[in-house]
């Protein structure tokens, strides 16, 4: 059952002037799975109160002793303006969490876990990280991450020291970069980084048109395990 709660937020972290991190402290903390979200409303309200206006926003963190919940928010409308504009440290949010299906195989701990994210459709593969590596399973995941430039590319210092080169391939799409692979992830890719493909779970992440262009190239491969998420 979901839970409704007030949350502090603990700090802000500007990463482009469109994307910031945020550090939520909620009141009530509840177990949840990686991969899923919460709703955010910058009105007060409790679990009884007609749900005002919100957002909703991936897990960028697994549950953990801090009992903090990270979120990587992306300013894209009006609302998500009214976050940027009001939302400082110290604020205080209502959240409702928490949802979704867009979790790690429950009855698989042996395959690898290969993920592609989009721009800020990397957000809840951070839950997979910190999920997988509590786990003692982090060896199992590859991360194909598409951006436009180098800079855009979210929180790399932490994805470069959890992930080694095998596990985590860069792609730019506008730029090029040493760093990185200069040009769009490739059907050959997803499957070339999979040590068994056919066997594989395959989490997708990003734009509609990200999402289903990679789901019609893994589907015609006859590939099974394959997962969606679209937030941006």
């Amino acid at each position: 059952m979901a839970v409704v709660t007030q949350a502090e937020i603990l700090s802000v972290i500007e990463h482009t002037a469109e994307i910031r991190e945020y550090i939520l402290k909620p009141d009530k903390y509840r177990r949840f799975e990686a991969g899923m979200f919460l709703q955010l409303s910058l009105e007060e309200v409790d679990s009884s109160d007609y749900w005002p206006e919100s957002r909703t926003f991936s897990l960028a963190s697994y549950y953990n002793e801090e009992k903090v919940i990270r979120l990587v928010i992306k300013k894209v409308g009006r609302y998500t303006t009214r976050i940027f504009n009001e939302v400082k440290q110290g604020s205080e949010v209502t959240i409702k969490y928490a949802y979704g299906d867009f979790i790690l195989p429950v009855f698989d701990q042996k395959n690898d876990i290969v993920c592609l994210a989009g721009g800020t459709g990397v957000t809840p593969f951070f839950s997979f990280i910190e999920a997988l590596e509590e786990q003692n399973e982090l060896d199992r995941l590859k991360l194909l991450y598409s951006a436009k430039k180098y800079e855009d590319f979210i929180r790399l210092d932490y994805l470069k020291e959890k992930l080694n080169n095998d596990q985590l391939l860069l792609f730019t799409t506008q730029e090029e970069n040493k760093e990185t692979i200069n040009r769009r992830i490739s059907k050959e890719d997803v499957v070339n980084s999979a040590s068994n493909y056919q066997d594989a779970h395959y989490y997708i992440c990003g734009t509609t048109d990200f999402n289903l262009d990679f789901k019609e190239k893994l589907e015609a491969e006859n590939l099974k395990n394959i997962y969606l998420d679209q937030w941006e």
